[in-house]
């Protein structure tokens, strides 16, 4: 798998571009509950990219933070790329939404009785998280998630998109 480049903290009004990044294999985390005022400093200490839409943020200590303008999250995408003046790499599907661990291959074995069993019967191949230990698969709500891709891939210039690269596999 290819590595990105960048890890980035996002502040908490970023919740749903945190989950975006992590749907295209970008490793993107929350600041802590309860810890703005240390935003910067826990990206410094963690050896991310700080990213916000606060403006506010550029007189705190730590290193400058990314400033996001747009929202939307495909444009936030956008953005924030361009902020960084390089192309993003993505391997789409890899990292758990929740928390932002690489996923691995789950044989179907291993993952009965955590699933419903209407899946049980109508899906084969899965990825798990094994820090957290959620269960991924290609559900109804798949598709959707891929032409989301597709659209933010466009939305960004390139046409990357790899049929393949969705399918759950070991990391």
């Amino acid at each position: 798998m290819r590595q990105n480049r960048h890890s980035f903290l996002l502040d908490r009004m970023l919740g749903k571009l945190c989950v975006k990044l992590r749907m295209l294999g970008v490793d993107a985390k929350l600041n802590p509950e309860g810890e703005a005022g240390r935003f910067l400093v826990n990206a410094m200490k963690e050896g991310r990219t700080a990213v916000t839409r606060a403006r506010g943020r550029r007189d705190r200590p730590g290193p400058k933070p990314v400033i996001l303008s747009s929202s939307d999250t495909a444009g936030q995408i956008v953005e924030l790329f361009a902020a960084l003046g390089e192309a993003p790499r993505f391997e789409p599907f890899t990292r758990c939404l929740e928390c932002n661990v690489l996923l691995v291959g789950a044989p179907e074995e291993t993952v009965k009785g955590s699933i419903p069993p209407n899946v049980e019967k109508s899906f084969h191949r899965f990825s798990s998280c094994p820090a957290c230990g959620r269960v991924y698969w290609e559900g109804s709500h798949f598709q959707a998630m891929k032409e989301e891709v597709k659209k933010i891939e466009a939305k960004l210039g390139r046409n990357e998109w790899n049929e393949n690269a969705g399918e759950p596999r070991s990391v």
